[in-house]
């Protein structure tokens, strides 16, 4: 089974612009990410100045000077940025175009990882920081089965049936069988609704650098533990 490594660095420094960040947060994030400086090349943007050709634009989906709701024009493809990693923030920017979250609460070695796969065409929301996800209540109101949570997590990262199969090593009448049970229970009927309520809920996904696969993220929320 082929899984490609989240750990190979480009063949060029991603150019990643910032938006409208202050200075402070603009130099704080250049000096954490120093040590990358192969992978990941920042570049501050400004509205009333003309931008480069980034592969990347990080922006702050609550940034306190922009309406809510109010669309955004960034070079190259956005990517949510922020410390607020609610599932309703998480689902606000992707719903308005974003090609994935990252937690500001982020360590770089992982912030750079989930941007060279985002550059990569991968869609990432790694919402993590560093809080327990859930307590004994919320797992109790968990309603899907282990297997059927990491069905629909893959399902979230937007993998086929066959993917599925292939990461999962399952039969594909099984994944079939999953799935049908995991939409009755959330009560959704397309892909496309279930992805928006596994984000909605904090089934959030990224890979670890050093085990090449898919783990669920540690959420913010309290119902995101599933039963056995």
């Amino acid at each position: 089974m082929h899984r490609p490594s989240p750990t190979v660095l480009p063949t060029r420094s991603l150019l990643v612009g910032v938006r409208e960040e202050s200075e402070l947060v603009l130099h704080g994030l250049r000096s954490m990410l120093a040590p990358h400086a192969a992978a990941v090349t920042l570049v501050g943007l400004r509205a009333d100045q003309p931008a480069p050709p980034c592969d990347l634009t990080l922006f702050e989906p609550v940034a306190p000077h922009r309406a809510p709701g109010q669309p955004l024009r960034v070079p190259g493809r956005m990517v949510a940025y922020s410390y607020d990693c609610s599932p309703s923030a998480v689902s606000t920017a992707m719903s308005r175009g974003a090609a994935g979250f990252v937690s500001k609460w982020l360590p770089a070695h992982r912030m750079v990882r989930d941007l060279l796969q985002i550059a990569d065409g991968r869609v990432v929301i790694d919402a993590w920081t560093g809080r327990k996800a859930a307590q004994k209540a919320g797992e109790e109101r968990w309603p899907l089965t282990q297997r059927e949570t990491e069905v629909l997590a893959f399902i979230a990262a937007g993998r086929s049936n066959q993917d599925i199969v292939d990461e999962t090593l399952l039969s594909i009448n099984s994944v079939k069988s999953y799935i049908r049970s995991a939409y009755s229970k959330i009560g959704v009927t397309s892909r496309s609704q279930a992805v928006l309520w596994a984000v909605r809920h904090g089934l959030l996904l990224s890979s670890e650098a050093d085990q090449g696969g898919l783990r669920l993220v540690d959420a913010p929320m309290e119902a995101v533990r599933p039963t056995a």
